[in-house]
């Protein structure tokens, strides 16, 4: 017999991210949470992106070129969606420039969008205040830990390093990652993705370096 109920379940609590990028036919506007950028260097190899390895990087090795990417997570007023947006380099001094006139990137609204309207076109960001009256929000998630489950790569192979005033970049672990290509389609134990995301991994190889 069927279970009818006069109340919707409760909302599940959310682990993942998605990564987006500037979208070709509209400008792409949220509102920055994280309190500062993550900077990585990545290749598009094997059909997917990759954090690139140097010095000792496969995809280097290949005379793949790589591309320096900049990484904020962005909360979506309207959609409530919270999620990862990348861009190049170029585009993420706007995110620098907001940061030393404010004294912090968080709360900063901005709007990306190719003014071009192609695939791959240059993205132009312009950033703004947001009013904190109209919108609360929600904690700063862990950029790197999140980009790890997307990568598929331990989070113990990216501890982040200092790279100036409100940046921090990426440094690859060669022993962390070296393990990690002998793992079967180059991913994460399922069992251990909660762990990761929680913190509370026991295992070396999922544990979290900050």
């Amino acid at each position: 017999m069927p279970r009818f109920s006069n109340a919707l379940p409760k909302i599940k609590k959310h682990m993942g991210f998605d990564l987006k990028r500037t979208p070709t036919d509209r400008p792409l506007r949220a509102i920055v949470t994280s309190e500062s950028l993550v900077v990585c260097d990545t290749h598009f190899w094997g059909g997917r992106t990759i954090p690139c390895e140097r010095p000792d990087c496969p995809a280097c090795n290949q005379s793949v070129p790589f591309r320096t990417h900049c990484y904020v997570a962005c909360f979506d007023p309207l959609t409530h969606d919270h999620f990862i947006f990348e861009c190049t380099e170029h585009a993420a001094r706007a995110f620098e420039e907001f940061s030393n006139a404010a004294g912090v990137i968080r709360g900063c609204f901005f709007s990306a969008s190719r003014p071009k309207k192609t695939k791959n076109a240059k993205v132009v960001i312009i950033c703004k205040p947001y009013d904190p009256t109209k919108c609360i929000l929600p904690s700063d998630p862990d950029v790197m830990k999140a980009l790890c489950v997307i990568w598929r790569v331990p989070p113990a192979g990216f501890p982040l390093e200092s790279a100036g005033r409100g940046r921090k970049k990426s440094k690859s672990n060669g022993d962390v990652l070296a393990d990690m290509h002998e793992q079967p389609d180059n991913a994460n134990d399922p069992t251990k993705i909660d762990e990761i995301l929680s913190g509370n991994g026991k295992s070396d190889r999922f544990s979290v370096v900050t």
